[in-house]
């Protein structure tokens, strides 16, 4: 009976613990910081060691959740920028400050031409004016440059312009100057694809930090539960396949050892019930040979 609980018992351990194998398995299939849905979706490149465990994303592309469910991603230089959007298919990451407050880090050159594993489409050189309020209220000619609001306050207004190195960005920036206003900064800034083409198209009130990627190699461990970017769904059935093979072998594996183990505890059993019945044969031979001298004393006295 005791060895049959045993039989039992190793059989529930083997079986517990291949299931918590399985179970514990990382799934890398894409996430987001907040539900239902509304912050970007975190796919490969990216990925989320908290949610997905570690492994699933590219080295570069790691992407955290702050305490208020943003979606958050480090750059090299600069610090965490939140995460407005990811377009898989351009691979165009937009990132905004968490102050809403961009032109505040531009202005203070924390952001560093180093973005790796990023690269912005271009660069522009822009310049920051600080100018008394009045200037902007009484000149028309600096109607038309952009204000920036969250640097800006009743009694100074922070102005940008985009430096063309021509005639007319100079003659903005003397009006600028005559008027008191002084250059607190001119900084070289990534600009997105829209911008290239035009004079300027970038407005640092609302616009965000446009960012692309070029597409990293997939690690094995990226295709567990996600779809290749490009379609490839080839890729993802083969790390499947890949997975299911190794499950395989391991569950044999445990198997094989799960076989030795009862074998060698039903061979103890056996070995023990041997034992135990040839000590009773032995113990009834010598009752009976005891009562045979027993008797045979009797009868010769």
């Amino acid at each position: 009976m005791l060895c049959s609980k045993n039989i039992v018992l190793f059989n529930l351990i083997f079986f517990t613990v291949a299931l918590g194998g399985v179970t514990s398995q990382k799934s890398c299939a894409s996430v987001q910081c907040s539900v239902p849905g509304n912050e970007p979706e975190i796919t490969y490149p990216f990925g989320n060691k908290d949610l997905q465990g570690v492994g699933c994303g590219f080295p570069g592309f790691d992407i955290t959740c702050d305490i208020h469910d943003h979606t958050v991603l480090k750059l090299p230089q600069s610090g965490e920028f939140l995460v407005r959007k990811i377009d898989y298919a351009k691979k165009e990451i937009r990132l905004y400050d968490e102050k809403n407050c961009l032109a505040q880090r531009l202005q203070r050159k924390s952001i560093s031409t180093d973005l790796s594993p990023f690269k912005a489409y271009a660069y522009k050189k822009y310049h920051f004016f600080s100018c008394p309020t009045s200037v902007t209220r009484s000149n028309p000619d600096v109607g038309t440059i952009a204000i920036i609001p969250c640097l800006s306050n009743a009694t100074n207004s922070v102005l940008v312009t985009v430096s063309l190195g021509s005639d007319v960005d100079s003659y903005t920036a003397k009006v600028l100057i005559a008027g008191g206003c002084e250059i607190c900064a001119s900084v070289t800034i990534p600009i997105p694809f829209t911008a290239i083409t035009k004079i300027s198209s970038y407005d640092f009130r609302i616009d965000d930090l446009y960012l692309t990627w070029v597409e990293p190699e997939k690690s094995e461990d990226s295709t567990k539960g996600t779809d290749d970017i490009k379609g490839g769904e080839g890729k993802k059935s083969k790390g499947k396949l890949v997975r299911m093979i190794v499950g395989i072998i391991v569950g044999l594996a445990g198997l094989v050892g799960l076989t030795a183990l009862t074998i060698k505890i039903v061979n103890n059993c056996n070995s023990n019930n041997i034992n135990g019945n040839n000590n009773t044969i032995t113990n009834i031979n010598n009752t009976i040979i005891a009562d045979r001298k027993k008797k045979n004393t009797r009868l010769e006295t």
